[in-house]
């Protein structure tokens, strides 16, 4: 019996686990819709420089500042949803 619950809870752990990671991943921090500047930081330290068609509204990391977990891109407004919401992770 005791075998049991053990196997029963580290099955539980596994996967418990991995839901509450995907969960966190999907958040994506950018900017309010309201932000005005050129330039923005990411909570993470990485700079971002605002770019975009007129109507558009897209986040370029600056490179020199790329830190680990820190996307690529950063999509605000956008046309057609040709962008995904963020692009890859450094």
């Amino acid at each position: 019996m005791f075998k049991f619950i053990i196997k029963t809870a580290v099955a539980a752990a596994f996967v418990v686990v991995p839901a509450v990671e995907a969960t966190a991943s999907t958040a994506v921090v950018k900017p309010s819709a309201s932000y005005q500047g050129q330039w923005w930081t990411h909570p993470l330290g990485c700079e971002y420089s605002r770019a975009g068609r007129p109507g558009e509204t897209m986040w370029f990391l600056i490179v020199n500042t790329r830190k680990k977990g820190c996307p690529a891109y950063i999509a605000g407004k956008t046309w057609g949803g040709v962008y995904r919401a963020e692009g890859s992770k450094m």
